[in-house]
């Protein structure tokens, strides 16, 4: 049975997320730059504005209801009034964004608050799935959404008009009928709500630091866009938008896909065992998010050329090569902090405390982008996001872990080294050797011999690849529970 769970979660959030990706590209030969560029800025705005109002409220439940299939009548009435609560503060807040920049208004508007609409009710029926552990029916609904908001948007673009606004509405329809699915499926499982009057205080001290790290991450990660957009038009972030998503996606399969598995299971072995035992969990989960994510960085860093000469119109390719390999190693550094270290706040309900390591880099990431990006452009854009998402995993890391230690093996991590300069080695090589070949076949030949030299390297070092199947906080395959002496690095 955990087998089956690791494999719907992980198809659950593979399919939108390649669905998302594929959706990105074709729309670089569908719309217009300057089209592409304010559908992605749509995409973004939702994005920020449903995990900074909303996000919370899932972890909030999920932390709550941890251990109990059902919640109670008044544990549900609360969920719904915040989850009303977050969508409204939502919808207000695409307005005042329509009045701050008058160019992000009108239909923009329209298509940011029925994107909101949809995510929050998604968000909401998969959140109640996942409390009941349902997880045939949440990995179901997600695939489904990932299949459908293809094939709609694309098919709004060719069937209504080539407009950012047909594309986004095409997608937020789709999500927004599969999530009112979701929830009707939920409910015929609960008891009616009950509405109290009480307990949104708890809900609140939980929620707030949340919100004001989400929108924190959102400085380091998401305002080079309105930057850009700001200074040079929505044709530069067409641009930055397209390689971004070519070199975000791919290493966000593997953490995002993961995460919702192993954040409940990080839960119930804090609030069951302890601190060692969650601090054994937290070892594995790094040891995995560098083994998987850190080989996709490396990958799209020495590959990002030809990658972008095989996907992306000509108008893309030379800003996208340039771009790619910092924002892989951004996203890279995105995904050890949020899906990792940033856990330990959550079960701790020390969420203050990531909000202070979240401020130093989002301070630097608005300075330098405003400083940087209207000359550098594009590329600059991508530089300051890799430091400041260095700087933020950085911070994350020193805090989270005076809440929970945990040890990496020493032999672990050299076996990572080992294994990422061979196999980085060995394609370069490959690299060469088929210089004068099509693109798509120096991407094949490149790719292989990287996946064949770094797994081969890493079971020899010591990993249980197969063991990402099952536990994949256990793929190291050392002492279950390593302790801080000459062979570890303790955290």
């Amino acid at each position: 049975m955990k087998n089956l769970n690791v494999v719907l979660y992980f198809g659950a959030n593979l399919v939108p997320r390649l669905s998302t990706f594929v959706l990105l590209l074709v729309l670089t030969r569908l719309l217009s730059m300057d089209d592409y560029g304010m559908f992605a800025l749509i995409v973004v705005t939702g994005e920020i504005l449903d995990m900074a109002t909303g996000g919370w409220v899932r972890l909030f439940v999920l932390s709550s209801e941890s251990k109990d299939r059902v919640p109670s009548a008044g544990r549900l009435g609360r969920a719904l009034v915040l989850t009303v609560a977050s969508c409204v503060l939502s919808l207000l807040c695409a307005l005042l964004l329509a009045i701050v920049q008058p160019s992000l208004s009108g239909w923009f508007t329209v298509s940011v608050a029925v994107y909101v609409l949809a995510f929050a009710v998604l968000r909401l029926g998969l959140t109640l799935l996942q409390t009941q552990q349902r997880h045939g029916l949440y990995a179901g609904v997600e695939i489904a959404r990932g299949i459908l908001s293809l094939g709609c948007g694309v098919g709004a673009v060719l069937a209504i008009e080539p407009t950012f606004f047909a594309a986004s509405l095409g997608i937020s329809l789709v999500t927004l009928a599969l999530g009112t699915l979701a929830c009707a499926i939920a409910f015929r499982e609960l008891p009616w709500p009950y509405f109290p009057r009480q307990g949104y205080r708890a809900a609140l001290a939980f929620g707030v630091p949340i919100v004001s790290v989400t929108l924190l991450a959102q400085t380091v990660g998401w305002l080079d866009r309105f930057i850009l957009n700001h200074a040079l038009g929505p044709a530069s972030v067409g641009l930055y938008a397209a390689a971004y998503a070519l070199a975000r996606q791919p290493v966000e399969l593997f953490s995002g896909s993961l995460n919702p598995y192993l954040f409940p299971m990080l839960v119930r072995s804090y609030s069951s065992e302890g601190r060692e035992a969650a601090g054994r969990v937290q070892s594995g989960n790094i040891l995995t998010l560098i083994l998987l994510c850190g080989a996709v960085a490396v990958g799209i860093a020495l590959l990002a050329q030809p990658f972008a000469e095989l996907v992306l119109p000509e108008a893309y390719r030379v800003e996208a090569a340039r771009v790619m390999p910092w924002i892989a190693f951004a996203t890279l550094f995105a995904s050890l902090k949020n899906f990792c270290f940033d856990n330990a706040f959550y079960i701790t309900k020390k969420n203050w405390q990531q909000f202070v390591s979240m401020a130093p880099p989002a301070v630097i990431s608005l300075l330098l982008g405003l400083l940087l990006i209207p000359q550098g452009g594009p590329q600059a854009a991508a530089i300051i996001a890799a430091f400041s998402s260095f700087v933020s995993l950085a911070g994350s890391a020193f805090l989270s872990t005076r809440l929970l230690p945990f040890t990496v093996p020493w032999r672990a991590i050299a076996g990572l080294v080992i294994s990422f300069g061979l196999a980085s080695a060995a394609t370069l090589g490959t690299r060469v050797l088929l210089g004068g070949q099509l693109p798509l076949i120096i991407l094949f030949g490149g790719t292989a011999t990287f996946i064949a030299v770094y797994a081969s390297t890493l079971s020899a070092s010591g990993f249980a690849l197969v063991r990402m199947l099952d536990r994949p906080w256990e793929i190291w395959r050392g002492p279950s529970a390593p302790t801080a002496t000459a062979e570890s690095v303790s955290y």
